[in-house]
C-alpha cells in the first residue's frame, strides 16, 4: 500500500498547471457544445414550468418563495429524460420525485400537471 507522502506526489504530479491546462483545452470545445445543448433543451422545460405556476389560480396561487422546489423538480425530471430512462422506470422515478417534493410542501395537482404537461410522465 502506498503511503500519504506517496499518493500526494502522485496527485501533484499529474495536476500541474500546465498539464491540466493541456487536457482542459484540448475538451473545451466538446464542453461548450455539450452544455449549448443542454441550455437549449433545459430553458424551454424551465419556461412551461413557470407559465404552469404563473396561471395556477386555485384558492391559492403557488408563492414565488416556492417556484425553486417546483423548477428542480423539473430539472430532475428533465435529467431521466435526457439520461434516456423511459417506461416503467421513469414513470416510478417521476412517482417518487412526485412523493418527495409533495412531502416538502410542493402541491400535487401542480407536480402532476408538470410532469404530464411538460415531459409527458403520467404520475398520481
Amino acid at each position: 500500500m502506498r503511503t500519504s507522502t506517496e499518493r500526494k506526489d502522485g496527485y501533484a504530479a499529474k495536476n500541474i498547471a500546465a498539464t491540466v491546462s493541456l487536457k482542459v483545452a484540448s475538451r473545451l470545445s466538446g464542453m461548450k457544445t455539450g452544455f449549448a445543448s443542454a441550455v437549449q433543451s433545459l430553458v424551454p422545460k424551465e419556461i412551461a414550468i413557470q407559465s404552469i405556476l404563473n396561471y395556477v389560480s386555485d384558492p391559492n396561487p403557488i408563492p414565488t418563495i416556492k417556484y425553486p422546489f417546483y423548477l428542480n423538480f423539473g430539472r430532475e425530471l428533465w435529467a431521466l429524460t435526457r439520461k434516456g430512462i423511459t417506461g416503467f422506470a421513469a414513470t416510478q422515478r417521476a412517482q417518487a420525485l412526485t412523493d418527495y417534493y409533495q412531502a416538502h410542501g410542493c402541491v400535487d395537482a401542480v407536480l402532476i400537471q408538470i410532469a404530464l404537461t411538460c415531459f409527458g410522465l403520467v404520475v398520481s
